[in-house]
């Protein structure tokens, strides 16, 4: 069909020839069988027929166990391989979240259990099998390591299923206390939900065939701590070979949100201690986790808010740990900003980029409150370390003021008129520094895998600042808004109206994932040239057809990276 219209789709603009295309695709679906039904190693799948905004249906296979339920015994231990089943298993509903508290938002809601390790496959419309094998995305959701989910209400994957190229995977692992727990020993190693993560990518290698995926053309990509968790597993000897392609959105594992915390024993025995274990101090660390494995699961997960030093903060209070020596098969053997400035991860095509104001997800929870600013400007100083991460001296903080704060006294280093520059900060410290040092020592290690860079800067109608804050404060761009347009997510917002500018760049936004997971890297999505790169930048813009351009932008902020570097003197 799309030979008849060959003769004029070469003077279509972007924008109309990409909905043309769509509607084609529509008119060509071939209709599945009202109940898909796939067998995998562990048994035979039932699965149910979903259908996207643009009227392609699609079968899907929701809650999959890839592992056995993370409870009893098995809290705070790492991931074991699932039972097998008789019959037909029931994949047409999802699971429930991983039990959490969401803390960035108002009210703070608890929800989700301990038996959440569960997938999703979404399969495209069309019959591709006499085509081949398909590629395979799959997502990692962020969240801090604390909360998300792979549920379809807060992260559906309609959109990709539109293009019909690609299957793609979401799953659950553990968070919070659940997942990150450590006793710095073989008690209890830690790092249980990238562990989870890693079993998650087993089971696609094991079973993605039967859907209709290539096991060897697999693309992982998150945001957030999602992302962070893409550099993780490229860096973890358990993933090897298990991806081929990886995204991280806004998320580094050098992070300092994100980077190992030294003593995750003094952690663990603070977490009894709150929780009124008797001699939590004295106990032996096999001990204290049949101790901590005898507490609620709500209790344990209520606990953990009263370890906070302030508000919310760290907000990422337990994630990845270095593991111990003698664990045989670790996650983490090393220092993550050790192991990728000395080139120890996977070689693969790597994309990352962000949005400009990151970090919204730290300023918005405080802006939202009078007194929460008032606090942080009078202590501001003291908690200033707490937030970053790092050490202040009278230097730094000096240096800060003039970057920052226009060298403003101290009574107005934080007001309600300067969110923007609290958040310029939080956005360079947190996000951008770690990504262009991640993007330069990577470049370094591997001047022949390609490297891409975007930076999505669109303004839509929705935003998560709303949620973030309760209010309808225009905020501009916040973390993770650029997700909005990759998922659905009706649990927050409504779809956007056909031909709308958002319905626009979603067509777009996915595509450049789909091309990258589908594609030659370099000619559809850029790539970087010695110390310089060619950045895909999605942006407003007064012609609607060409929202998307690619420039060559020479040493990624120079002047930000160089401040950072010695600012944070990380390692």
């Amino acid at each position: 069909m799309v030979e008849k219209f060959k003769p004029f789709l070469k003077d279509v603009p972007l924008l109309l020839l990409l909905t043309l295309l769509v509607i084609i695709c529509v008119e060509e679906v071939e209709p599945f069988q009202t109940e898909p039904t796939v067998c995998i190693s562990d048994g035979c799948l039932r699965g149910t027929v979903l259908q996207n905004s643009v009227g392609v249906s699609y079968p899907a296979f929701l809650g999959i166990p890839f592992a056995k339920p993370p409870v009893g015994k098995l809290r705070f231990a790492n991931p074991q391989p699932n039972d097998p089943w008789t019959g037909k298993y029931d994949a047409t509903k999802a699971k429930d979240a991983c039990i959490q508290m969401v803390t960035l938002v108002p009210m703070a809601p608890l929800f989700g259990k301990e038996d959440c390790l569960y997938i999703n496959v979404f399969v495209p419309a069309l019959e591709v099998r006499d085509a081949g094998l398909l590629p395979v995305m799959v997502y990692i959701h962020g969240g801090g390591f604390l909360y998300g989910s792979a549920q379809t209400e807060q992260r559906d994957p309609a959109r990709f299923m539109t293009w019909r190229r690609v299957i793609v995977v979401t799953f659950q692992y553990r968070l919070g206390i659940f997942g990150f727990l450590s006793t710095g020993d073989r008690a209890a190693p830690g790092n249980f939900g990238m562990k989870d993560q890693v079993m998650a990518l087993r089971w696609v290698k094991k079973n993605i065939r039967a859907f209709g995926g290539d096991p060897n053309r697999v693309t992982i990509f998150g945001e957030s701590a999602g992302g962070s968790s893409v550099q993780f597993q490229m860096i973890s000897p358990l993933s090897r070979g298990l991806f081929h392609r990886a995204v991280s959105m806004s998320g580094s594992a050098i992070s300092s949100w994100s980077v190992p915390i030294e003593n995750p024993l003094m952690l663990a025995r603070a977490q009894a201690k709150v929780l009124g274990i008797v001699d939590a101090s004295e106990l032996s660390t096999e001990e204290l986790v049949e101790q901590l494995r005898e507490v609620d699961a709500v209790e344990l997960t209520r606990s953990t808010e009263r370890l906070k030093l302030w508000d919310i903060h760290p907000i990422t209070l337990y994630h990845p740990v270095v593991e111990p020596p003698e664990e045989p098969e670790p996650f983490l053997a090393e220092d993550p900003r050790a192991a990728w400035r000395r080139g120890a991860y996977a070689t693969v095509p790597w994309m990352t980029g962000s949005i400009p104001n990151d970090g919204s997800i730290v300023t918005q929870t405080i802006y939202r409150n009078d007194s929460l600013v008032e606090d942080l400007n009078s202590k501001f100083v003291n908690l200033l370390p707490l937030i970053l991460r790092t050490s202040i001296t009278k230097e730094k903080l000096a240096r800060l003021r003039k970057r920052f704060l226009k060298n403003t006294p101290p009574s107005k280093w934080v007001t309600k008129d300067n969110y923007a520059e609290i958040t310029k900060l939080m956005s360079e410290a947190w996000f951008l520094y770690p990504m262009v040092r991640s993007i330069k020592q990577h470049h370094a290690n591997r001047k022949h895998t390609p490297t891409s860079v975007y930076s999505f800067q669109f303004r839509g109608r929705y935003s998560f600042s709303k949620l973030f804050t309760g209010t309808d404060t225009p905020y501009g761009i916040s973390h993770p808004d650029e997700m909005i347009y990759l998922f659905r997510m009706p649990l927050f917002f409504p779809e956007f109206p056909p031909g709308s500018p958002e319905a626009e760049m979603t067509q777009l936004w996915v595509k450049f994932f789909v091309d990258f997971a589908t594609h030659d890297i370099v000619d559809k999505v850029g790539t970087c040239y010695g110390e310089k790169c060619e950045v895909m930048t999605f942006a407003n813009t007064n012609n609607r057809y060409f929202p998307v351009s690619k420039r060559l932008v020479p040493g990624l902020d120079e002047e930000m990276y160089s401040f950072w570097r010695s600012f944070l003197e990380d390692k």
